[in-house]
């Protein structure tokens, strides 16, 4: 005869196993037949196992839960449930929710999405740590409400980013998330750059890398941002000891699969190489980059170039910055393009002082000396199109969006340090990195065309720490939120999104 044993933990959680009864030799024995996972209710028999909750039926077995059960009061000590951080979770689901990009995180792992997102919130809303925090986070947050099927273990954390980081999830995903963003349209113009994910862990992927100098063990992200909303569309990753420039061609590649055709693309000088170049020629793709000095076409275009260039007819101003911009037709791979050579007067002076003062001091050569001078402050913009001067700094200079993606994705997207084993669980650590950077991306750019004082004065990472503090207390049926200071109401009143005075349990979205 099967029956369910129900097994309660210190912690008050109580797990449940299917047993069965009897006979051996006249004696009466018990035997476990199925661990039936974690009790959701336990009167109508609801379990949740590996983040999948359901019903267990004696005789008949599993089935579909009957209704969207919320945990049951021996989940979390009740002292746990009876005040939640509310705000950051609350307006973070309701800001979410309102996002063409929502469908495609929530349709990553269909069955797995309460986990999945609580597990992005917890990249966003804590200073983060190992993954064995979560659960203690997610107990003590209104997310606990919002992802009542949510299961942060240890161990599931581990099982899931497993499955985010197989090829035909993470393929789903970015077919939706593109689709979401540009619909049946191509990218108006994207940049290009990679950054080191320094880790001692022993995957293929973490090599020994030469960067710019910077010797680390890394495996090597590659982003890919819209040029105009500086949202992130696309990452992938290679060894750490692969060079940026063999990468750009397979990525323009991947990008075409997903349906994304490119109008421009500004890439960092380590991307550049004449076969690239032609790659992206053949293409039809305008781009920019900028020179490394050792390269041969700035070296060509330097050539009687640089004499002359710190005059007020090749003078411009960008913001503070005074630099002096001449433009040089040159020949690359076959194809008419520009070289804008540019002196950055600030960067000229700072440099010339120390050319000269080392130049005293190692009593070196004068004509050796003077040759040096003239490269001093001197960088160069390559284009396959004539751009005017005054547009190309501001052009350029988009490249810093990456640089902030980059910084949220480390920063606030827990992209390092990494803690995974595999290569599977790495690619599904890095998707979840990706969905949080996307989220807060969004929230700061949105936050960047608000136009009132409040506005300007907040960042997306201020804005969820004053959130946080906001409370609701969780009755029976209901969760109300309490009163929210004033630093809260201009944020609500920013994004135009309004407090219920109360919340039912029962129609909490899942």
């Amino acid at each position: 005869m099967a029956y369910i044993h129900y097994d309660q933990k210190s912690n008050g959680v109580i797990y449940a196993s299917l047993y069965e009864s009897f006979r051996d030799k006249g004696k009466v024995r018990t035997r476990r037949m199925e661990n039936l996972g974690r009790v959701i209710d336990k009167e109508n028999s609801i379990f949740c196992q590996k983040g999948i909750t359901y019903q267990y039926v004696l005789g008949e077995g599993r089935r579909e839960a009957p209704l969207p059960a919320l945990p049951s009061e021996s989940v979390v000590p009740e002292t746990e449930r009876l005040i939640l951080d509310f705000g950051d979770a609350w307006f973070l689901q309701e800001y979410l929710s309102r996002q063409p990009f929502y469908n495609s995180m929530l349709n990553a792992l269909p069955d797995e999405s309460d986990t999945l997102l609580a597990l992005v919130f917890y990249r966003l809303l804590t200073s983060k740590g190992a993954s064995c925090h979560a659960k203690i986070w997610y107990e003590g947050s209104y997310s606990y409400l919002a992802f009542p099927y949510a299961n942060l273990t240890g161990q599931n954390i581990s099982r899931i980013l497993k499955e985010l980081g197989r090829e035909e999830v993470q393929r789903h995903f970015f077919e939706e998330y593109m689709h979401s963003i540009y619909g049946d349209e191509g990218a108006a113009g994207i940049l290009v750059d990679s950054t080191g994910v320094p880790n001692a862990t022993r995957m293929d992927i973490t090599q020994v890398s030469n960067h710019n100098g910077d010797i680390n063990r890394e495996a090597r992200l590659i982003y890919v941002i819209d040029r105009d909303n500086g949202m992130p569309i696309y990452f992938r990753y290679v060894a750490g000891n692969i060079i940026d420039v063999s990468t750009l061609v397979t990525t323009v590649s991947e990008l075409g699969q997903y349906g994304v055709s490119v109008s421009h693309a500004i890439l960092d000088a380590g991307y550049f190489s004449e076969r690239n170049a032609a790659k992206l020629f053949e293409s039809g793709i305008p781009f920019m980059t900028r020179l490394a000095p050792n390269k041969t076409v700035f070296k060509d275009a330097a050539i009687g170039n640089l004499d002359g260039l710190m005059s007020q007819k090749y003078a411009h101003r960008y913001g503070e910055r005074l630099v002096f911009i001449k433009k040089v037709p040159v020949n690359v791979c076959d194809h008419g393009a520009y070289v804008y050579l540019c002196i950055d007067e600030d960067m000229y002076l700072m440099q010339h002082k120390k050319a000269i003062l080392n130049a005293l001091d190692g009593k070196k050569d004068s004509d050796e000396t003077d040759a040096a001078i003239k490269r001093l402050g001197a960088f160069a913009i390559l284009t396959s199109e004539e751009i005017s001067e005054d547009k190309l700094l501001p052009m350029y200079y988009t490249r810093q969006q990456v640089e902030q993606v980059f910084d949220i994705s480390k920063n606030y997207a827990d992209l390092l340090p990494i803690r995974v084993q595999s290569e599977q669980a790495f690619a599904g650590h890095l998707l979840v990195c990706f969905m949080a950077t996307a989220i807060m991306q969004q929230l700061q750019q949105e936050l960047l065309k608000r136009r009132s004082k409040k506005a300007k004065s907040l960042n997306a990472e201020s804005i969820l720490f004053y959130l946080r503090n906001q409370k609701c207390k969780v009755y029976k049926d209901y969760a109300i939120p309490q009163e929210p200071r004033k630093e809260v109401n201009a944020i609500y009143d920013i994004f135009k999104i309004q407090v219920p005075y109360k919340i039912p349990l029962t129609t909490v979205e899942v």
